[in-house]
């Protein structure tokens, strides 16, 4: 290159890079003085106040009211912002090196008005900011009096079902309400107590642990969360709803919540007491529920739904936040739930084996529950200074439950439509008392270490005491005569009746200290090291009544037992975290030991100890591809240990129908997770479109090994047969586990009906390993879904939401065995309005429609379910309503319907239900904030 251009060019190149040097960035967010909402697509101009030759610069204010000029060189400049229905905003600014942040520019609504001009805007229903979907509230119109559950529901890839929610495809795991946590993890009791007509908007994301909300490093260990961001205007008053309600007849239901709100300062009182099964809020369980055999049954969570059949229901709870000071933040919630619950199931049962029979089970289910439960959480923040902080989680709960229930079964083998064959019929008896408590404690502490570069370090330590125990008193007969229907149990050749004592006592110790460095201002580093030590004792006493009708003193050997087992884990590795416009990349692998011994006294002394050793990893993305874009992905890697009734090396015959025995030999199980979601939101035309998507595979699972109609296996040492009729289970680790979930959903509004219309599809598959009879078994389970869902979004006088799902489902076991008739369609469509008839006149009314049909077999259920309410507005504001309406007008809801598949068995399932009643009702309105009644607030805060 010739000399004299190679100079030219680097003297343009050092020109440019000094210009680029002497440049900063102007960020502003402009919004309503009134309102206090962001303004949208304001105009703003800079424009240098010392050279006058110079271009203007401009730019528009993005969906938050926000806006930045990227590069302005050093000088003095004036910022003009302008905006259709706004008084004209000019601000003088100095730009010099650094950033400079305009964050609060109001602008004044226009004062005289402008007449014949028309301003048609779309509904701003959703946007995209990094990793959070918010959504606008005021896209989405309810009914007054509305709570925050009926506004979540009419929004996109938002789904309130089966006593939780639903978004993107992931479970909810968290409230919070303006950034604070609410009612701790109910998620029920936060939608429900808050009213719609005090939300600016709904944010989904996903929060991270305590730990990387302080080091700003995500190892993967967050959950989906949902926020809600209450108008400024309401964060100072008194709010919420008291309702009572009397029905004939003898049902009735009375309760509201209370919401005190001074900026920082909440607190929130709920109360429920009714008799016609309204759970307002969960409940949690700490000691499981469990099914006639004593298992814990597979399908309950954490969080424990509404039990099936009539339940008598008396619950409070309190939740309290506030800042103490400029240095410490304290959230607590207490919970109080007592559930008295009675129910009549009935239920028939379809079982395959290896031959060419079908094992027919029916039975009836009279049963008896008071469930009696207290919960408190809480999390304790406090600065002592710039760079030193610690946080503080407790929680207490405390579970009292008592059942009682009478079972009549009859089991048959069938063999064809022509030939089947009465096996027994059997009566049970169950009487059952458990308590038990759960306590924790978890303290955080956190240093910010003095230097150039950011640099944290975090030290936590903790612990968790829970005992369980348990008494049960099962009596179970079997008869062998088919004419014997009474089951008279005067026949003492026909029983089994135990007593069983059980106490499961244990606790948990675990530290962790990490050290997290910045590399450059988008990269950072962090090492981590963690132990944990659980140790768990369970003692199980079985007594069998003997021939004499007395409990002998000492225990029976083959269904007691008692042991010591526990995990040490120790686990070192780091995080690489990678960050730039809003696109996060985060990478963990640890190693990770973990040495099990267990020691049994009972029946047989023996001492086992082994070691496991595994590579565990997290890789966390989300890429921010433009402002309405967004890409997420996670991939992990995990552990998760064995239960203490998996490892108990007994053979369980409580009930003999169903024998149960554990596996002290079980490894812990290594699960691996991949999921990903796609979101567009697209605010000019109020359209939201996200996928999302989530694999799962183990090549260990712990799952069922069965016997099935094999009357002479032997089930113990002992040589006891297993009998006629009767199913062996045991867990064991097996490969070949995996599942596909994938969903869509699509929400745009259709201004010519001013409603919100939704659509959304899914697909559900996969395989569940198991062995039968020796042989092994993959169930593949797969489960087709579609549906739409119509909001209106006229005003508070017409509000309706109009749903559809249909749901096609194929369960195939790809054994050699029989293949049971297992392929059905349901479909749900649902139908709620509220509609003011004539100035204070109010209908609400709704409609439930299910229906199931068998595709490989002749099975129907179908059923509608109409409940309808007159009510008339009270008082000058309309806050109060009286009403009257019917529940189940059709009087078809006198039982509920379940149908579920399994690796070897189709059962129905139906339950009691409430049915038909008519209810008399009242409802108030809280509604006091500080712009309306300042001496009514400042005597309800004491002032």
């Amino acid at each position: 290159m010739n000399p004299g251009k190679t100079l030219l060019l680097l003297q343009f190149l050092l020109c440019a890079a000094t210009a680029a040097a002497q440049s900063a960035e102007v960020r502003f967010r402009v919004a309503d003085r009134a309102t206090r909402e962001a303004v949208v697509g304001a105009v703003a101009e800079l424009r240098s106040r010392t050279d006058t030759a110079a271009a203007p610069l401009y730019t528009t204010s993005d969906i938050d009211g926000r806006g930045t000029f990227p590069r302005v060189p050093h000088g003095d400049y004036r910022l003009t912002v302008t905006s259709l229905g706004y008084d004209s905003l000019r601000r003088d600014l100095r730009v010099g090196a650094a950033t400079v942040r305009l964050d609060s520019l109001w602008l004044a609504p226009r004062a005289e008005a402008i007449d014949q001009v028309t301003v048609e805007a779309p509904a701003l229903r959703s946007s995209v900011r990094g990793d959070t979907l918010s959504y606008r509230a005021s896209a989405y119109k309810v009914s007054f009096g509305a709570d925050a559950e009926s506004l979540i529901s009419k929004m996109p890839g938002l789904e309130v079902a089966d006593g939780g929610i639903e978004a993107q495809g992931r479970t909810v795991q968290r409230i919070y309400v303006d950034g604070r946590e609410f009612f701790g993890n109910d998620v029920m009791s936060a939608i429900r107590n808050i009213p719609a007509d005090m939300i600016e908007s709904i944010d989904i994301y996903n929060s991270q642990s305590d730990q990387s909300e302080f080091t700003g490093v995500d190892t993967g260990e967050g959950h989906t969360s949902l926020n809600i961001v209450t108008l400024p205007d309401k964060r100072r008053g008194a709010f919420g709803r008291l309702y009572g309600a009397y029905g004939i007849a003898d049902k009735y239901i009375g309760g509201g919540n209370v919401n005190i709100f001074d900026n920082d300062r909440r607190i929130s009182v709920v109360g429920l007491a009714n008799n016609i099964s309204r759970q307002n809020f969960s409940f949690e369980d700490i000691l499981g529920t469990t099914d006639r055999s004593g298992r814990k049954s597979p399908n309950n969570g954490f969080m424990v739904r509404p039990l099936d059949g009539i339940s008598t229901v008396q619950a409070i709870g309190v939740n309290y936040s506030d800042d103490w000071g400029a240095k410490g933040k304290v959230t607590a919630s207490y919970f109080f739930n007592r559930t008295d619950n009675r129910n009549t199931s009935q239920s028939d049962r379809q079982t395959f084996t290896s031959t060419d029979k079908l094992v027919l089970y029916n039975d009836e289910n009279r049963s008896k529950t008071l469930n009696l439960n207290h919960r408190f959480n809480s999390r304790i923040d406090y600065k002592f200074s710039d760079r030193h902080s610690v946080m503080m989680r407790t929680s207490f709960s405390l579970q009292d439950n008592n059942s009682r229930n009478e079972l009549r079964s009859r089991t048959d083998n069938k063999f064809s439509d022509d030939d089947i064959r009465f096996v027994y019929r059997r009566r049970n008896f169950g009487h059952n008392n458990s308590d038990g408590y759960n306590v924790s404690n978890y303290l955080l502490y956190r240093y910010r270490l003095p230097g150039a570069k950011s640099h944290n370090l975090t030290v936590g330590a903790g612990g968790t005491y829970r005992s369980y125990e348990q008494l049960s008193r099962p009596r179970q007969y079997t008869f062998r005569d088919p004419d014997n229907i009474e089951c008279d149990t005067s026949d003492y050749s026909s029983r089994n009746i135990t007593r069983t004592d059980r106490d499961q006592p244990g606790y948990d110790v675990n530290g962790n200290v990490s050290y997290t460095r910045s590399l450059s201002k988008r990269s950072r580093l962090s090492f981590e090291y963690r132990i944990n030590y659980t140790d768990n004792s369970v003692e199980r006493n079985t007594f069998v009544l003997t021939k004499e009708n007395v409990f002998p003193d000492e225990r029976n050997p083959r269904q007691s037992t008692e042991y010591d087992y526990a995990y040490l884990t120790h686990r070192i590795g780091s995080t690489y975290q990678y960050y730039f416009k809003k696109t996060k990349i985060a990478g963990t692998l640890h190693y990770q030991h973990a040495a099990f011994s267990s020691d049994y006294a009972f029946p047989y002394a023996r001492k086992t100890e082994t070691s496991f050793d595994n590579l565990t990893y997290s890789v966390v993305a989300n890429i921010n591809v433009n402002r309405n874009n967004t890409l997420k992905f996670n991939a992990s890697g995990r552990t998760s240990n064995p239960r203490a009734t998996d490892l108990q090396d007994i053979v369980n015959t409580t009930n003999r129908q169903n024998v149960f025995a554990g596996n002290p030999g079980l490894d812990p199980v290594y699960t691996l997770r991949l999921s990903g979601q796609y979101i567009r939101a697209n605010p000019a035309k109020g359209r939201t479109f996200t996928v999302s998507a989530e694999a799962t595979a183990s090549p260990n699972t712990i799952t069922d090994s069965l016997v099935i109609d094999s009357p002479d296996f032997v089930i113990d040492d002992e040589g006891t047969k297993l009998g006629e009729g009767n199913q062996y289970t045991k867990p064991v680790n097996l490969a070949g586990l995996w599942s596909l979930r994938a969903s869509v959903n699509y929400g745009m509004p259709v201004r010519w009906l001013c409603s919100n219309l939704n659509f959304r599809a899914g697909i559900s598959t996969g395989r569940i390993p198991s062995i039968i009879n020796g042989e092994r078994n993959f169930l593949n389970n797969n489960v087709y879904n579609a549906g739409l869902t119509l909001g209106s979004n006229i005003s508070e006088a017409v509000d309706f939401r109009l749903s559809y799902t249909g749901r096609y489902n194929v369960s195939r076991s790809s054994s050699e065995m029989r293949t049971l008739d297992n392929t059905y369609f349901s479909q749900t469509a649902k139908a709620e309005t509220t509609f003011v008839l004539w100035k204070r006149l109010v209908l609400r009314a709704n409609a439930d429609y299910n229906y199931y049909r068998g595709i490989t077999d002749t099975f129907l259920e179908e059923r509608l379910i109409c409940n309808a309410m007159l009510g008339v507005k009270l008082f000058r504001n309309c806050l109060g309503e009286a009403s009257v309406g019917v529940n189940d007008i059709l009087d078809q809801n006198g039982t509920t319907f379940r149908r579920t598949v399994s690796g070897t068995t189709l059962r129905n399932v139906t339950n009691l239900a409430v049915g038909r009643y008519v209810s008399f009702q009242f409802t108030y309105n809280l509604r006091l904030f500080r712009r309306q009644s300042n001496a009514v607030m400042d005597a309800l805060q004491g002032k």
